[in-house]
This record gives structure tokens, sequence and C-alpha cells, in this order.
């Protein structure tokens, strides 16, 4: 039955070159969602071959490519054109808000991540 449950989870891709954020985005919501997690970005294209998630969480700096250069690549993907990206991201202003908005994010999370936060704003955003 458990097999059943997986399959009908919402699938999250999250996107950081920080193993332990993968670690605590991947506890907080494994009950709820199907979590794959991505540290090489790089690596995006190949992985979107086999996953097609409802939800991206991706971390703005990263020094491969930033969850800004990854926007595009994302948006590349038919499957993928109104798929809610959110940020997470050590940034608060209003200015990276604004560019995120424009490059098609629906909303960012100050990291450390606030584990409430966190599942709320994925709630509000994916499509179940």
């Amino acid at each position: 039955m458990k097999n059943a449950d997986e399959q009908s989870k919402p699938v999250i891709l999250a996107i950081d070159d920080a193993p332990n954020i993968l670690r605590t985005v991947q506890s907080l919501l494994k009950d709820t969602y199907k979590v794959h997690t991505l540290t090489e970005p790089g690596k995006l294209k190949e992985l979107l071959a086999d996953i097609t998630p409802d939800l991206f969480l991706l971390d703005y700096s990263m020094p491969e490519l930033s969850g800004f250069d990854l926007m595009p690549i994302i948006r590349s993907f038919p499957e993928h054109k109104n798929t809610p990206v959110i940020y997470l991201t050590g940034v608060s202003s209003a200015d990276f808000f604004n560019v995120a908005i424009r490059l098609g994010a629906c909303d960012y999370i100050v990291k450390p991540i606030d584990a409430e936060k966190l599942k709320e704003k994925i709630a509000s955003h994916i499509k179940t």
C-alpha cells in the first residue's frame, strides 16, 4: 500500500549545493511529498528527463549555476512553463524578490529554513 501512497504524493525537486540543506528539506517534507534532491545544478536537464516535479525549490546562490540561471532551463521544458518555483536564499532584499518574480518564481524562503513557513508556502503553491 505504501507504494500507491508514494505515487500519489506531489513531487518536489530541491536543488542546493549544500547537502545539509537538502537533508533538512527532505526530512521536513518526506511525509507529505516525494522529494528529489540535486546538489549539482548542471545535471538538471538530465534529471528532468526522468522526473516531473510539481514544484521546484532552488537555492539562489550556487557556485556552478545560480538559481536565477536555472529558471530558463526549467522553463525550456514545456511541462514546466508554469510549475511553481520557490527560491531558498540568504538574501531578503526587495530587489532580489523582484528579480525572482520577473524570472517566474512564485515565492522565496529566507535561510535558515523555518519548517512551518516552508510547509505553508509549498502547500499554497502546489497543485494537488
